[in-house]
Protein backbone atom coordinates (compact mmCIF):
# COMPACT_ATOMS: atom_id res chain seq x y z
CA UNK A 1 0.00 0.00 0.00
CA UNK A 2 2.79 2.05 1.00
CA UNK A 3 5.11 1.35 -2.13
CA UNK A 4 1.61 2.45 -4.48
CA UNK A 5 0.75 5.36 -2.74
CA UNK A 6 4.92 6.62 -3.46
CA UNK A 7 4.28 5.63 -7.33
CA UNK A 8 1.39 7.16 -7.20
CA UNK A 9 3.31 10.34 -6.00
CA UNK A 10 2.10 11.18 -2.90
CA UNK A 11 4.59 11.39 0.15
CA UNK A 12 5.01 9.16 3.17
CA UNK A 13 6.73 9.85 5.97
CA UNK A 14 8.94 7.40 7.31
CA UNK A 15 6.71 6.37 10.11
CA UNK A 16 4.04 5.34 8.06
CA UNK A 17 5.01 1.27 7.90
CA UNK A 18 5.45 1.77 12.33
CA UNK A 19 1.60 2.89 11.95
CA UNK A 20 0.44 0.32 9.64
CA UNK A 21 2.11 -2.45 11.48
CA UNK A 22 0.76 -0.70 15.15
CA UNK A 23 -3.18 -1.07 13.49
CA UNK A 24 -2.58 -4.41 11.88
CA UNK A 25 -0.90 -5.86 15.82
CA UNK A 26 -4.28 -3.64 16.89
CA UNK A 27 -6.81 -5.79 14.60
CA UNK A 28 -4.78 -9.01 15.26
CA UNK A 29 -5.18 -8.60 18.71
CA UNK A 30 -8.76 -7.27 18.75
CA UNK A 31 -9.83 -10.40 16.54
CA UNK A 32 -7.81 -12.37 18.62
CA UNK A 33 -9.82 -11.20 21.65
CA UNK A 34 -13.31 -11.77 20.29
CA UNK A 35 -12.23 -15.33 19.33
CA UNK A 36 -11.56 -15.96 23.22
CA UNK A 37 -14.25 -14.55 24.01
CA UNK A 38 -16.31 -16.79 21.65
CA UNK A 39 -14.40 -19.56 23.13
CA UNK A 40 -15.57 -18.87 26.82
CA UNK A 41 -18.97 -18.30 25.58
CA UNK A 42 -19.18 -21.85 23.94
CA UNK A 43 -17.14 -23.79 26.43
CA UNK A 44 -19.45 -22.52 29.09
CA UNK A 45 -22.35 -23.57 26.83
CA UNK A 46 -21.00 -26.54 26.46
CA UNK A 47 -20.12 -27.61 30.21
CA UNK A 48 -23.95 -26.44 30.90
CA UNK A 49 -25.09 -28.63 27.95
CA UNK A 50 -22.78 -31.71 29.29
CA UNK A 51 -24.04 -30.92 33.05
CA UNK A 52 -27.89 -30.84 31.81
CA UNK A 53 -26.97 -34.37 29.49
CA UNK A 54 -25.64 -35.79 33.13
CA UNK A 55 -28.19 -34.43 35.63
CA UNK A 56 -32.32 -35.19 35.38
CA UNK A 57 -34.92 -34.15 38.57
CA UNK A 58 -38.59 -34.81 38.52
CA UNK A 59 -41.55 -34.94 40.60
CA UNK A 60 -42.86 -38.52 40.72
CA UNK A 61 -46.56 -37.86 41.93
CA UNK A 62 -46.89 -35.54 43.88
CA UNK A 63 -44.81 -36.56 47.18
CA UNK A 64 -41.43 -37.86 45.92
CA UNK A 65 -38.57 -35.97 43.97
CA UNK A 66 -36.09 -37.97 41.72
CA UNK A 67 -32.43 -36.97 41.37
CA UNK A 68 -30.59 -38.88 38.79
CA UNK A 69 -27.19 -38.62 37.51
CA UNK A 70 -25.00 -40.21 35.05
CA UNK A 71 -21.45 -41.60 35.90
CA UNK A 72 -19.28 -44.95 36.46
CA UNK A 73 -20.40 -46.21 39.95
CA UNK A 74 -18.95 -48.87 42.28
CA UNK A 75 -21.01 -50.53 44.47
CA UNK A 76 -18.79 -49.97 47.77
CA UNK A 77 -20.83 -52.24 50.54
CA UNK A 78 -18.73 -55.22 51.89
CA UNK A 79 -22.20 -56.68 52.23
CA UNK A 80 -23.54 -59.04 49.06
CA UNK A 81 -27.64 -57.50 49.94
CA UNK A 82 -27.00 -53.89 50.60
CA UNK A 83 -26.21 -51.37 47.61
CA UNK A 84 -23.85 -48.41 48.37
CA UNK A 85 -23.00 -47.22 45.04
CA UNK A 86 -20.26 -44.54 44.76
CA UNK A 87 -19.02 -42.33 42.34
CA UNK A 88 -16.12 -43.98 40.63
CA UNK A 89 -14.57 -40.82 39.65
CA UNK A 90 -14.60 -39.78 43.63
CA UNK A 91 -13.52 -42.61 44.96
CA UNK A 92 -10.53 -42.86 43.16
CA UNK A 93 -9.45 -39.09 44.10
CA UNK A 94 -10.52 -40.42 47.80
CA UNK A 95 -8.15 -43.23 47.46
CA UNK A 96 -10.31 -45.21 49.34
CA UNK A 97 -10.41 -49.09 48.23
CA UNK A 98 -13.62 -50.95 47.12
CA UNK A 99 -14.25 -54.16 48.54
CA UNK A 100 -13.43 -57.50 47.09
CA UNK A 101 -16.82 -57.94 46.30
CA UNK A 102 -18.16 -55.26 44.19
CA UNK A 103 -20.06 -54.58 41.76
CA UNK A 104 -18.79 -51.86 38.51
CA UNK A 105 -21.75 -50.01 36.51
CA UNK A 106 -20.20 -47.67 33.42
CA UNK A 107 -22.25 -44.95 31.91
CA UNK A 108 -25.59 -45.40 34.14
CA UNK A 109 -27.84 -43.30 35.94
CA UNK A 110 -27.84 -43.34 39.79
CA UNK A 111 -31.46 -42.73 41.13
CA UNK A 112 -32.02 -41.26 44.66
CA UNK A 113 -35.35 -41.03 45.64
CA UNK A 114 -36.67 -38.26 48.96
CA UNK A 115 -40.53 -38.42 50.02
CA UNK A 116 -41.59 -34.53 50.18
CA UNK A 117 -43.25 -33.55 53.73
CA UNK A 118 -45.36 -30.50 52.75
CA UNK A 119 -42.95 -29.13 49.88
CA UNK A 120 -39.78 -29.76 51.98
CA UNK A 121 -37.59 -32.58 52.11
CA UNK A 122 -39.17 -35.56 54.20
CA UNK A 123 -37.63 -39.19 54.68
CA UNK A 124 -35.11 -40.79 52.64
CA UNK A 125 -36.60 -43.44 50.22
CA UNK A 126 -33.69 -44.69 48.91
CA UNK A 127 -31.00 -45.19 45.65
CA UNK A 128 -29.63 -47.43 43.37
CA UNK A 129 -28.34 -47.68 40.03
CA UNK A 130 -29.88 -48.23 36.35
CA UNK A 131 -28.47 -51.17 34.35
CA UNK A 132 -27.81 -48.93 31.35
CA UNK A 133 -27.12 -45.35 30.67
CA UNK A 134 -30.96 -45.68 28.89
CA UNK A 135 -32.77 -42.45 31.14
CA UNK A 136 -35.94 -44.46 30.50
CA UNK A 137 -34.93 -47.31 33.26
CA UNK A 138 -34.82 -43.80 35.67
CA UNK A 139 -38.34 -44.20 36.43
CA UNK A 140 -38.58 -47.84 36.70
CA UNK A 141 -36.10 -47.98 40.00
CA UNK A 142 -37.59 -44.66 40.97
CA UNK A 143 -40.59 -46.90 40.99
CA UNK A 144 -39.13 -49.91 42.36
CA UNK A 145 -37.82 -47.96 45.45
CA UNK A 146 -40.83 -45.90 46.42
CA UNK A 147 -42.60 -49.39 46.17
CA UNK A 148 -40.20 -51.09 48.85
CA UNK A 149 -40.09 -47.78 50.89
CA UNK A 150 -44.53 -47.71 50.98
CA UNK A 151 -44.28 -51.62 51.89
CA UNK A 152 -42.03 -50.97 54.87
CA UNK A 153 -44.11 -48.28 56.31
Amino acid sequence: MIEAAERAGHYMPARVPNIMAALTRGADDVRMKQAMKRAEKDRVTRIEQDRRGRERQFMLGDRYSVMASRADYADASSDPDARQWVDLVFHEIMQRPLPDQYELRRDVWRVHVVQLDGGTLGAVVGGDCTQTADPAEITSVAEQLIARFEGRA
